[in-house]
């Protein structure tokens, strides 16, 4: 499970970008984190990968703070947590089945790392990883010859081989066609039940959070506005998380 407790960021001395962040996000669920654009949503994220260093509070994964982690043991946390970009993030000119290899390098050694020095066994999983992200057949094909949605299924694929714990999601799908979309995101659903992973979202597009997440965060100006299950999320709660920082005050959370 992961829990953020009490996560607080400020940049310079007046822009409190998160303001005493908690929630969970559960093994075998997608969780959305939405609200209005610079709300604080891509911070969360950064933060629990420790991309940006945040000022106060806790990120436990599995009762392990990440907040707390040395260079050598964030970098093993780090193994366990893939990350989706919403620009894909595969190095274009290398074949869909190089880049999906990619996601073990860091359980490799830097001069392993470097040479592209992979086993018969990961070259195998690799390519079960595109069977199941329905890109097996485009293994050899370079990147850049793949559509956006292909890209992403790609993205999916390398961060499944890290074996990860959780999956972070930054905007996966705001470059997508509405068919690609619905593809990523039965995938993303799928792989959370079947393979029981913390899937955490950031989505712009409530109707998609409510279609395929079990688990909304919402967030207004740096703040929690709502924590719950989607299902008791309404027109209410989705006004309240998305109103003006002058109106109104928050909605209580509910805990699963």
């Amino acid at each position: 499970m992961l829990k953020v407790i009490q996560l607080d960021k400020t940049y310079g001395s007046n822009k409190h970008s998160l303001k005493a962040v908690n929630f969970t996000a559960k093994p075998g669920e997608v969780t959305a984190i939405i609200g209005p654009s610079g709300a604080g949503k891509t911070t969360i994220l950064r933060s629990i990968n420790q991309l940006i260093r945040d000022d106060s509070g806790q990120i436990l994964l599995d009762d392990t703070d990440i907040r707390q982690a040395n260079k050598a043991e964030l970098r093993k946390v780090r193994h366990h947590i893939g990350m989706i970009f919403q620009n894909y993030n595969l190095i274009s000119p290398l074949t869909a089945l190089e880049n999906v290899l990619h996601g073990r390098l860091g359980a490799k050694s830097t001069v392993a790392g470097m040479l592209g020095l992979y086993s018969s066994a990961e070259k195998q999983e690799a390519l079960q990883l595109l069977d199941e992200v329905g890109l097996k057949e485009y293994a050899y094909q370079r990147c850049d010859q793949l559509s956006g949605g292909q890209q992403q299924r790609v993205g999916i694929a390398r961060a499944l081989m890290q074996h990860p714990k959780m999956i972070l999601c930054d905007e996966p799908i705001a470059s997508l066609d509405p068919k690609s979309t619905t593809i990523v995101m039965d995938i993303l659903r799928r792989l959370a039940k079947e393979k029981q992973l913390i899937i955490l979202i950031n989505l712009h597009q409530v109707d998609i959070a409510m279609a395929y997440t079990d688990h909304i965060v919402g967030i207004n100006s740096g703040a929690i506005a709502f924590e719950g299950a989607t299902n008791e999320v309404d027109d209410a709660v989705l006004q309240h998380i998305y109103r003006q920082p002058d109106q109104s005050t928050t909605v209580a959370a509910n805990e699963n």
